[in-house]
């Protein structure tokens, strides 16, 4: 076989690998993602989020996968979790609101996609992702204050205690969680997948049409 065949050969196959490698991201198209983000968090109690619309539902009236969902969420470290379209939890509103609605009126798009979990007391789960911290910087008091100051502060904050621990209970207990239906990020290794089989197609066809023309 002369230097020309091998030319003509491997043009051949590098032309073929490279339509090959354009055609996979047709055949293999993008597929969405449910995803479960348990950060937003609240401070108002179980009665006010279903007077604004929300959906309560106690952590024990989920099923069994809106559970472990609502877990591995809370487990993850940016408090985001998806998977699959088809292997979500269906007490969830994943087609409450679209982004259109998102990008006009965001309380109200949160309120579409959000459902708020009512948790056990007694329930071993990992800490809800509400901001029970924020009912700590209520409880401190402002410094360099006089004494007659100081002395009515610590009545009023006495005076105050019971309220805000109910309201560190209530905020404890209802988790609000949102969750939304939407394309996997560029980084999705099914994404990489095609930009990396585009890349090598383009490569490949050229350098076999390179091959091609030689004399």
């Amino acid at each position: 076989m002369t230097a020309r065949d091998i030319a003509a050969t491997a043009s051949t196959v590098l032309l073929v690998v490279g339509v090959a490698a354009l055609l996979v991201p047709a055949l293999v198209p993008v597929q969405q993602v449910l995803y479960h983000e348990a950060g937003a968090g609240t401070t108002a109690n179980g009665s006010q989020l279903e007077a604004e619309g929300y959906t309560v539902i106690a952590y024990e009236n989920l099923s069994q996968r809106g559970q472990e969902i609502y877990v591995t969420a809370l487990e993850s470290p940016d408090r985001e979790y998806s998977v699959p379209v088809g292997e979500g939890a269906p007490e969830f509103p994943y087609d409450g609101a679209s982004e259109a609605d998102r990008r006009e009126d965001y309380r109200t798009y949160q309120r579409l996609t959000g459902i708020v979990i009512e948790r056990p007391d007694d329930a071993d789960l990992p800490p809800p992702a509400e901001p029970v911290g924020r009912i700590d910087g209520e409880r401190e008091q402002r410094p360099e204050q006089s004494a007659s100051q100081n002395a009515t502060d610590s009545e009023n904050a006495a005076q105050r205690e019971p309220a805000l621990e109910q309201r560190e209970r209530a905020i404890g207990t209802y988790d609000l969680m949102t969750v939304r239906k939407g394309s996997p990020p560029l980084t999705d290794p099914a994404n990489l997948l095609r930009l990396g089989a585009v890349a090598v197609g383009a490569v490949a066809l050229g350098l076999g049409g390179y091959l091609r023309s030689r004399p």
